[in-house]
């Protein structure tokens, strides 16, 4: 067995400790819009939104051998196109165990960070953006604080964050919902279990294992601007302590942590 595959399996038997103490449901559904197999060429991805999918889903759109055309016009929105090319079958757990897996997850911070700086920042001018900036500005800004006119400061996006996760984080949208809600991670084995930091040297062991190294361009990167650590320290640095320490509480990111 080598390094990578002893270090999956490491964190595969940790997770499946972890999931036995959280009783017999936890971590066990499977989002139709996240998990994406690919029969014909026996291999799997569950995507998580900030966490490398456009990336990881534009791979799988590959191996579909659509169009160029298609491909063009679903360039804003492939982690919608994966999913439909690749829907899982009825019967996932049976067909799951010939197939070579892959999920990857992101320390929180980092892809809170990430998702401020993309979409409320670069993508403030965005209609459906633009809708969501304007309520946070509005509920959010003291009367005694200052900041842009179109884009919400990140003491103001946390404190957004923070409320709807509070509401409920099975509802909150994909960019922000906690990690461990969207795959089956008490379900399902995955092959590779990846980390960010790791996930260059995890993608080829991923399609050297699944021999798709001829089909696909791995080293390829979607959006790769937005992961940038220092980038994520000037972020934490604007937002107060107190918040930092709730995000860390069960009902918002303690799991993922």
């Amino acid at each position: 067995m080598s390094f990578k595959e002893n270090q999956y399996e490491e964190r595969r038997i940790e997770l499946k400790q972890f999931c036995e103490s959280k009783g017999k449901k936890f971590g066990k559904e499977i989002k139709r819009d996240s998990l994406i197999f690919d029969q014909k060429d026996e291999v799997a991805y569950c995507q998580i939104a900030k966490v490398a999918s456009s990336t990881w889903c534009n791979h799988f759109i590959k191996l579909a051998n659509i169009s160029e055309r298609e491909q063009y016009q679903w360039r804003d929105a492939l982690q919608v196109l994966a999913p439909k090319l690749w829907r899982p079958p009825p019967d996932v757990i049976t067909a799951w165990s010939n197939t070579t897996s892959i999920v990857i997850v992101r320390h929180p911070m980092s892809r809170l960070a990430s998702v401020y700086y993309q979409k409320f920042v670069e993508l403030s001018d965005n209609e459906g953006w633009a809708r969501l900036i304007e309520y946070i500005i509005d509920t959010y800004r003291k009367d005694n604080e200052t900041g842009p006119a179109k884009q919400p400061t990140p003491n103001e996006f946390i404190r957004f964050i923070l409320a709807d996760l509070h509401r409920g984080p099975d509802s909150v949208d994909q960019h922000w919902r906690p990690q461990h809600l969207s795959c089956p991670f008490c379900l399902l084995n995955f092959t590779v279990y990846s980390k960010m930091e790791e996930l260059d040297q995890d993608s080829l062991f991923f399609f050297h294992k699944s021999n798709l190294t001829e089909r696909v361009n791995y080293s390829k990167k979607m959006n790769s601007a937005h992961a940038v650590s220092s980038t994520e320290k000037k972020f934490w640095s604007l937002v107060d302590k107190e918040m930092i320490w709730m995000l860390e509480e069960p009902w918002a990111y303690g799991t993922d942590l």
